[in-house]
C-alpha cells in the first residue's frame, strides 16, 4: 500500500526491496519498521488495494447484489464457487458444492445481518471437511462489512508483526486462528492506532496489503546469496 513514512529520519538504516514505508532495523525476527498506521497511511493504501483488485472487487459486488440471500442453493454455489477462486480460500474444487449446501442448511441470514460473530464459526465447520476459516469470514464480510473483518495469512501476518513490535494488545499467534479473538484484537488493532473512524473493510484492505508486503520481505531476507530475482 501506498502512504507516508510516519517515523520521520528514526530509524533510517538501509532500504529493503519493499515500500518506502518499511524501515530497515532489526525487530525481533523482522529486519524493517513497520509503520505506525495512521488513518492516511490506511486510506492510500485502501486507494492502492482498489486500484490493484477493482475487477474481481466490482464482480463479487455485482453477484452479492444480484444474490443477497443464502436459501437457494444455485445462487449459493455461485458464491462460494467465485470468491474462492476471486480470494484463494483454498477449498479445492470437489468441496465447493459441499460447503454451499452447507451454508444453505444453516439458514443463516438473519445471523449474518444482525452481526453475529458465530456465523463465521457456523458457516467454517462443515462436517467432514477441514475447517475454512478465511473463506467463512470472507463470505460473511462481504454481505456484512461493518461487522465482519477478514481472516487470513496476510492479515494474521500484520496483526502478529505489530504485536511485536508495539505490543498494542496482549494475545498469542493461535488466537488469531479463533475467529472471535481475532475479531477483539482487530478492535484493539484499530482503538490503539486510533482509526476507530475507520470500517472493518478499510482495515482488511490495510492489513492485508501489509501483511503481504512482510511476507515477501521475510522471504527476501531467507533467500540465499545469488538468488536470482
Amino acid at each position: 500500500m501506498r502512504g507516508c513514512d510516519p517515523g520521520g529520519n528514526r530509524h533510517r538504516e538501509f532500504r529493503l526491496g519493499v515500500p518506502k514505508r518499511f524501515v530497515a532495523w532489526h525487530n525481533h525476527a523482522m529486519n524493517f519498521l513497520l509503520p505506525v498506521p495512521t488513518v492516511e497511511l490506511v486510506t492510500a493504501e485502501c486507494e492502492a488495494f482498489d486500484l490493484e483488485d477493482s475487477l474481481a472487487e466490482e464482480a463479487l459486488c455485482l453477484l452479492w447484489e444480484q444474490f443477497p440471500r443464502n436459501t437457494d442453493i444455485r445462487h449459493v454455489l455461485l458464491k462460494v464457487l467465485v470468491l474462492n477462486k476471486l480470494y484463494g480460500t483454498m477449498i479445492h474444487d470437489i468441496e465447493i458444492e459441499t460447503v454451499a449446501k452447507h451454508i444453505v442448511g444453516l439458514e443463516i441470514d438473519q445471523r449474518i445481518e444482525e452481526g453475529d460473530i458465530q456465523a463465521v464459526d457456523l458457516i467454517a465447520d462443515c462436517p467432514k471437511l477441514k475447517k475454512y476459516v478465511s473463506f467463512a469470514s470472507k463470505f460473511c464480510s462481504w454481505h456484512n462489512p461493518t461487522a465482519y473483518p477478514i481472516y487470513d495469512t496476510n492479515v494474521r501476518q500484520c496483526l502478529w508483526s505489530y504485536h511485536n513490535q508495539d505490543g498494542f494488545s496482549q494475545f498469542e499467534n493461535d488466537d488469531l486462528w479463533n475467529y472471535q479473538k481475532l475479531v477483539e484484537i482487530v478492535k484493539a488493532f484499530r482503538n490503539s492506532y486510533d482509526l476507530n473512524s475507520l470500517t472493518f473493510k478499510q482495515l482488511d484492505k490495510f492489513m492485508y496489503r501489509s501483511g503481504r508486503q512482510i511476507l515477501k520481505a521475510r522471504a527476501k531476507e531467507t533467500e540465499p546469496p545469488g538468488t536470482p530475482v
